[in-house]
């Protein structure tokens, strides 16, 4: 009889192992609450999970929680590779795809995911609270909020559009930022970050296909992925070594992108709770994610 999961991660341990410290034959990770304001440890088995994050139906089949498992299991042997040549000409197309399907597949998977979804609705709610709607379509709207159904949208989009996604990054100009300062890179409950310095308004700027996108991504605290835009940034090398203002810049953004929980191999969050004084609502789990115009 196959085990149900009930603990479901949303963050891989696989994955969590290269930013914790072992304990007593245990690997534990320092994480900051942006809701509490707290730093704490944590073994990484009890961080970045939800009871039943993945069923619609209680343990009854499991899909995504068993895909995901074996997208896992994938990933690790490229990952693995990766971080011990530090060498993106050492991967095969196949292991370079093997990621690219992992970092489509962690960008949708994560509680921030769903809290988009959530986000989007109430503010389409909210837009059309002003105008005349049918009773059929007021219910229709009433029965896209809420957890369950952000759930749904969040494992439709993620079946549906991962392909697509993967294929964007797969054929994005790669670069490893390799980081030789005392500052270690932080990484968080949604690990995968975007960034664009060109302004594109009112249409936004973070798109895949948008000009000058940028996605990070922390392999381990010394290690990291850039994704980017193929044709602005196609002169730049493979591999560089950054500065500590760059790994400073990357964990900026995960404070930013996180849902609550950044992680790191030590207790010193001193940036993390600067921009939380600066930037109040980044602790705030139900802010706003987007603009519904």
């Amino acid at each position: 009889m196959t085990q149900i999961v009930k603990i479901q991660h949303y963050v891989p341990r696989l994955y969590l192992r290269n930013f914790s410290v072992v304990n007593k034959g245990k690997c534990s990770i320092f994480c900051f609450d942006k809701v509490k304001e707290k730093v704490f440890c944590v073994k990484i088995e009890n961080i970045a999970v939800e009871k039943y994050f993945y069923d619609t139906d209680k343990g009854k089949n499991q899909i995504i929680e068993k895909m995901l498992g074996r997208l896992e299991s994938i990933f690790n042997a490229a990952y693995g590779k990766l971080l011990q040549t530090e060498d993106l000409g050492s991967l095969s197309i196949m292991e370079k795809a093997a990621i690219a399907y992992f970092v489509a597949m962690q960008d949708l998977r994560t509680r921030e995911f769903r809290e988009f979804f959530k986000d989007m609705t109430s503010q389409l709610k909210e837009k059309l609270s002003g105008y005349k709607m049918t009773a059929a379509f007021k219910k229709q709207l009433e029965t896209i909020q809420g957890e369950e159904a952000a759930k749904t949208m969040q494992l439709k989009f993620m079946v549906r559009n991962a392909d697509w996604y993967a294929k964007i990054v797969g054929a994005m100009k790669w670069m490893l930022l390799v980081n030789e300062t005392k500052l270690p890179y932080w990484t968080s409950d949604h690990p995968i970050d975007r960034h664009n310095d060109i302004d594109q308004s009112p249409y936004g700027n973070l798109g895949l296909l948008s000009k000058g996108i940028q996605i990070y991504f922390p392999l381990s605290t010394k290690i990291s992925l850039l994704f980017c835009d193929p044709v602005l940034f196609r002169v730049l090398p493979e591999k560089v070594s950054v500065k500590e203002e760059n790994v400073i810049f990357q964990n900026h953004l995960q404070v930013s992108w996180s849902t609550r929980h950044i992680f790191s191999t030590n207790d010193d969050f001193g940036l993390a709770k600067q921009m939380i004084l600066e930037y109040p609502e980044l602790k705030d789990i139900t802010r706003h994610r987007l603009s519904v115009l």
